[in-house]
């Protein structure tokens, strides 16, 4: 694999952003107020040659890295007339290293240059931002030409990579906010499960917890659990169709309000260890940060001491929304997009996925068989314990049956909306003001609104 060395300068990504959209009369001098939709512009594809392909990564996520590195690998025996030469950066664990690369990565894009293929594995890159500023290449027509199957993939996490019929991003992993805990722990609460049909139902439980001073109980054990609320309650602060902000909404006041009030949190993965916590006590509820890995050792945890329960935030209207954590898009005026597609469809191929499925314990699949395989593989099928004895929290084994799998699935089945996360529109981030008790909630909104509507309107 090939790493470069090349000088460096970091340019934000607003101010790359605004190369392309000053050009289509959108700048920041544009009134938000009276911002008209804009609409979605993919510019026809450039001569195409398909010489070779190259691609983007970093390994600021190691796994999804080392899953990349088993592709490119894989591909280039497959396929040795098309290889595919990699870029992988890495970040040496120095968030600049990779933060500079990436802008550098993204200037070029913007000049018609760079790598084919661009992976996004964490918030740097505002992903809906730049679907809307044309810096994608359109790939239905590869897909309709070969009649790709979509049957095996979730389809509600695949269309958010679609703007009006273009798609433009090919997400290829995802997560949703399930929480896990016990019935004793909700007897010893009286959290109400059946009330939290909808988003403000659970706001409603998660306030007459914290505002019982006679509980024990923390209501999450760790603050990561919560940080995404606004995002997984569809609450749409952000319209990048018209360029527009609004927090005016009262669900974003009542839940930062119940974030501002997670505290003494740990920091860990909140898995086996959020088990322990909920059996001694300390905890109501957990929500593993890695999903499928997280759901075996967690509620494994918890089954083995009680009974498990487990339960999705839904958002405003009883939906699921899925967060995208692993995605793919091709840059607009590549010559490769025949290589670009194939290269896309092999990572989506339940043989590859499948041959690399110890890899895959961060995030669920967007291909619903790799799912049902990890959770076989880690349990009726493995000869060896999964858990280690000599763990500090008292854990031997994992107790978790073919029904809890089913009933994860079937939420998954219910995802009715998916978002990209962008550190530069993150709720929680802009109000960080209020959360140090430096300004009031009003004026933290305000602030924040007015900095989302200059952003949004670059």
């Amino acid at each position: 694999m090939k790493v470069s060395y090349r000088k460096l300068f970091c340019l934000p990504l607003a101010c790359l952003l605004a190369l392309t959209a000053c050009a289509r009369g959108t700048g920041a001098n544009t009134d938000a107020a009276s911002a008209e939709p804009v609409p979605i512009e993919v510019p026809p594809p450039v001569e195409q040659t398909n010489e070779g392909l190259s691609i983007f990564y970093t390994d600021a996520v190691s796994i999804r890295a080392t899953i990349l590195d088993m592709a490119v690998g894989q591909y280039n025996r497959e396929h040795p007339d098309s290889p595919v030469t990699a870029e992988k950066v890495f970040t040496d664990s120095s968030d600049t290293v990779n933060d500079e690369q990436t802008q550098q990565m993204l200037a070029e894009v913007m000049a018609g240059e760079g790598p084919d293929l661009i992976f996004f594995v964490d918030d740097t890159m505002d992903i809906e931002k730049m679907a809307r500023r044309g810096v994608f290449a359109d790939l239905e027509p590869y897909f309709e030409a070969d009649n790709f199957d979509w049957s095996g993939y979730n389809q509600t996490v695949m269309d958010a990579g679609v703007w009006d019929g273009h798609r433009l991003v090919i997400p290829l992993e995802y997560k949703i906010p399930m929480l896990y805990t016990s019935q004793t722990a909700l007897e010893d609460t009286g959290f109400s499960v059946e009330n939290c049909d909808t988003f403000d139902g659970f706001l409603t439980e998660a306030e007459k917890v914290q505002n019982d001073s006679s509980q024990t109980r923390r209501l999450f054990r760790t603050i990561m659990a919560f940080k995404d609320f606004a995002q997984y309650a569809g609450i749409p602060y952000v319209d990048y169709n018209t360029q527009k902000a609004d927090l005016s909404f009262s669900e974003l006041e009542r839940g930062a309000n119940i974030y501002k009030k997670l505290t003494d949190l740990a920091t860990d993965q909140d898995s086996m260890s959020g088990a322990a916590d909920i059996r001694d006590g300390s905890a109501l509820w957990i929500s593993p940060l890695y999903a499928p890995d997280g759901f075996l050792m967690g509620p494994g945890a918890i089954n083995t001491f009680d009974e498990l329960v487990m339960m999705p935030i839904r958002d405003r209207q009883g939906g699921i929304q899925a967060k995208i954590t692993f995605s793919v898009a091709v840059r607009n005026n590549s010559p490769n997009l025949q290589n670009a597609y194939e290269f896309i469809k092999f990572l989506l191929s339940e043989d590859f996925q499948l041959a690399t499925n110890d890899s895959r314990w961060r995030d669920f699949s967007v291909l619903n068989a790799t799912n049902e395989d990890y959770y076989a593989r880690n349990t009726t099928e493995r000869e060896m314990g999964i858990v280690n004895p000599g763990n500090p929290y008292g854990f031997t084994d994992i107790d978790l049956p073919q029904e809890d799998f089913d009933e994860l699935m079937s939420y998954i089945e219910q995802i009715s909306g998916a978002f990209y996360t962008s550190s530069q529109t993150q709720f929680i981030d802009l109000m960080q003001g209020y959360l140090d008790d430096e300004i009031s909630y009003k004026d933290a909104a305000e602030a924040a609104e007015s900095q989302l509507n200059i952003y949004l309107s670059e």
